[in-house]
């Protein structure tokens, strides 16, 4: 089946369907390619059946569905005037406990009354600082080495092995292998 929102021409063809008289709503489910509740549903919209009525209760319904947003007029007005002190978005959502992003879609969608560029520092943001600990990122796996390593024909190559302890972060042990 298809979507459950008809169209404006879904709904005349539904009300045209209706004032053939004597049909299912199966029947009726089937011309239109929908799930028979959306036929159930569409008729107890407005009675008697008016594709128009049925149309602008439908839009209104959608108008009004959603979240609604948490930015007043009150609110956009503190905003403003905190951002005309140079305050950037991250300062003011941490001191008055909102959503940095939230702010960011605010200036996105036009309704508070500045650009992305005209905010101070635009381009710095705060980032947290990755955790690098406890990676090995020097060295290559044994499976990568050259075939001449693996012969052990030459001098010089060595084999590290490092094993941590699990009672103490601190404690190591390594060993050193010579590859000839």
């Amino acid at each position: 089946m298809g979507t459950s929102t008809l169209s404006r021409f879904q709904r005349g063809a539904l009300a045209q369907l209706v004032n053939e008289g004597n049909k299912s709503y199966r029947v009726m489910a089937d011309a239109l390619g929908v799930a028979e509740a959306t036929i159930s549903y569409e008729l107890d919209r407005v009675k008697p059946y008016d594709p128009e009525l049925a149309q602008q209760d439908a839009d209104r319904k959608r108008r009004n569905c959603g979240r609604r947003s948490m930015l007043t007029a009150a609110l956009a007005t503190l905003i403003t005037n905190h951002l005309r002190l140079t305050w950037s978005p991250e300062t003011i959502a941490a001191a008055y406990n909102l959503s940095t992003a939230s702010i960011y879609n605010w200036l996105n969608r036009g309704w508070l009354p500045f650009k992305l560029t005209d905010l101070p520092n635009r381009s710095v943001r705060q980032h947290r600082v990755s955790e690098n600990r406890g990676k090995f990122t020097s060295g290559t796996s044994i499976e990568q080495w050259p075939t001449t390593v693996n012969q052990r024909l030459a001098f010089g190559h060595w084999e590290v092995d490092t094993v941590l302890s699990s009672r103490s972060e601190s404690r190591s042990m390594s060993g050193y292998i010579r590859r000839t």
